[in-house]
């Protein structure tokens, strides 16, 4: 072979391999353009946030969510029965570990400009003497609107949520309100919105609104993904600042950066639930509620203690917004309606009895049972005569008149006088 004909033979070949690397470029022009489409379309989906993983110390993309928005009409409101056994969060009930039990050692901790104290509460803290919790210090009280049951679904008002609302603002103490929720849907959640802002309507929420989910994966969430619970909790959040009023998100520590996205944590206030001394979570949040185990004057038993990183300089306004507007309590309404004239004497009962917190049967609204052979302070009786309010165990409350018998007072026997000896009046 000539020295022409190598020379030649290299060229086709090296024209060849040229020839053949076009198409190679064009692939990778199409898949560089492809990935800045599906790049810049992500961009669009998601939130990209590097964000601290709290359980396994990793950084994490965090998707904002789109939420469905549909009709949902407000339920109408039922009050829950005081022993319900759909109540979920009577499940997650627990004693906790922290060293804070009550609210002056919160005080004396963790007092800064700023800052604010409050419990939070529901029908397991029963009566409370909200004047007696005032005294204590006490700034906000954070109240449980209602729940929806954990397997049925069904959705009620606490039965206690009236008689804490307007005895919180009756002396004084700024309300909140959160909702522990069950919902499976942005349908769902909308709806227990819709419900919380039915129960408060009228009341002077001067505090946040809260989100309250606790039951993952579990009950009727059983399946329901991350994702779809940030769908919930925006759609019930959105629908409460869509209402004026300030929404916020309650969560554990363990659940955010888990459960609950970067995305949904930035747009709302965080009450972060973490019972220690000492918080270590370095997040953003607005409220911590750091222990279950607190105690306060006016509230029997224990009690979840806060504190909130806001403080409101104006006092809270115990008015409807309609002057005219009946109590929302429908105990009070059956207070009213009862027509008592004030009485005041000592009574005893003659049968166990129904203790309860206005007098009527309609309502769920037992306090307690008072058993026979009790004495009691009867202060007033109804206008038909068929109930009494009485005063037991420093608590004032209503029961049937039929079962209650005027203590008699006891006989008092004069001791017998000796009769004067007069003597003999005849002249010796």
């Amino acid at each position: 072979m000539n020295k022409e004909i190598f020379k030649q033979k290299i060229f086709n070949l090296k024209t060849l391999g040229y020839l053949m690397l076009i198409p190679v470029f064009a692939m990778a022009i199409i898949l560089n353009i492809s990935v800045f489409h599906i790049l810049d379309n992500n961009k669009q989906m998601h939130e990209l946030a590097c964000v601290q993983n709290l359980t396994t110390n990793h950084f994490a993309v965090i998707p904002t969510y789109e939420v469905k928005k549909e009709e949902v009409k407000a339920p109408e409101i039922v009050i829950a029965p005081v022993n319900d056994k759909e109540d979920g969060q009577g499940r997650n009930r627990g004693q906790d570990n922290s060293k804070v039990r009550n609210i002056g050692d919160a005080k004396k901790q963790y007092e800064t400009g700023g800052t604010s104290f409050g419990v939070d509460v529901s029908k397991y803290q029963g009566t409370i003497n909200w004047a007696k919790v005032k005294q204590s210090g006490v700034d906000f009280a954070m109240i449980r609107a209602g729940y929806r049951g954990y397997e049925t679904g069904k959705l009620v008002a606490d039965p206690y949520v009236y008689q804490n609302i307007e005895g919180a603002l009756k002396n004084g103490i700024h309300v909140g309100i959160y909702f522990y929720s069950v919902a499976k849907n942005e349908a769902e959640a909308r709806e227990e919105a819709l419900l919380t802002l039915e129960i408060i309507r009228g009341y002077n929420i001067t505090y946040p609104v809260a989100y309250d989910l606790e039951d993952f994966n579990r009950y009727r969430l059983a399946g329901v993904s991350n994702a779809q619970l940030n769908k919930n909790a925006i759609a019930f959040l959105n629908t409460i600042r869509n209402a004026g009023y300030t929404p916020m998100l309650y969560g554990s520590k363990s659940t955010f950066g888990t459960i609950w996205s970067n995305s949904t944590l930035n747009s709302y206030k965080v009450w972060l639930a973490h019972y220690t001394a000492q918080t270590n979570y370095s997040g953003r949040y607005n409220m911590w509620q750091y222990t279950s185990s607190g105690t306060v004057n006016g509230i029997s038993g224990r009690v979840d203690l806060n504190i909130a990183y806001f403080k409101l300089t104006t006092n809270p306004v115990y008015k409807a917004k309609d002057e005219s507007e009946v109590s929302l309590d429908p105990n009070q309404k059956a207070i009213d309606n009862a027509g008592i004239t004030n009485t005041n004497e000592q009574v005893v009962t003659t049968a166990r009895i129904n203790f309860r917190k206005s007098p009527t049967t309609s309502l769920d609204n037992i306090i307690s049972l008072i058993e026979s052979g009790v004495e009691v302070t009867k202060t007033g009786i109804s206008s038909d005569g068929k109930w009494a309010r009485i005063v037991y165990n420093n608590i004032t409350g209503y029961v049937s008149n039929d079962y209650l018998m005027k203590k008699e007072e006891p006989v008092v026997v004069e001791p017998e006088q000796p009769q004067e000896d007069e003597g003999n009046t005849e002249t010796p």
